[in-house]
């Protein structure tokens, strides 16, 4: 079986997974059952994989402070993915190949300064203490992360 994850990366790593030189492990959020238990009863699996979308560009806050959150969103083997447990989808990925790559999420110019903001508060934070800061339920509610191909890597 396959599922969807969401791994925030800078574009340096990002190209180097592109280039088959990335490391073999990366934090990531995924639609997993205990955040699905998180939601609301009746939650889609779509509406699942949103909260992580969102969650992982909040872990890009606090893994990578003072850079654009970008999310690589990946069509990984069940077996790549280890659930570290937690109510906000967060996984560990392994083995992860370019050609997995279905999309690529990146700030819009205009949330940089925000963003900035945020991940100097959060950094080194868990997500559950980040979703709390004011500065990143700023960014939440103004910034969405916009959606790219694989193929415009390179333009972001």
């Amino acid at each position: 079986m396959t599922q969807m994850i969401f791994v925030p990366m800078t574009r340096n790593e990002a190209q180097a997974l592109r280039a088959g030189t990335g490391t073999n492990h990366y934090r990531a959020c995924a639609a997993t059952p205990s955040l699905a238990a998180s939601m609301e009863a009746g939650t889609t699996r779509e509406e699942v994989e949103y909260a992580a979308l969102s969650n992982a560009g909040v872990l890009a806050l606090v893994l990578r402070p003072n850079a654009p959150r970008l999310v690589v969103a990946a069509e990984v083997q069940d077996e790549q993915v280890r659930e570290v447990g937690g109510p906000h989808g967060e996984v560990e990925v392994g083995s992860l190949a370019w050609a997995q790559v279905r999309a690529l999420f990146a700030d819009e110019p205009s949330a940089l300064e925000a963003v900035q903001l945020a991940s100097k508060v959060v950094a080194g934070q868990g997500v559950g203490a980040a979703l709390a800061a004011p500065e990143v339920v700023a960014v939440l509610d103004e910034h969405d992360l916009l959606w790219f191909s694989p193929e415009e890597l390179d333009q972001l």
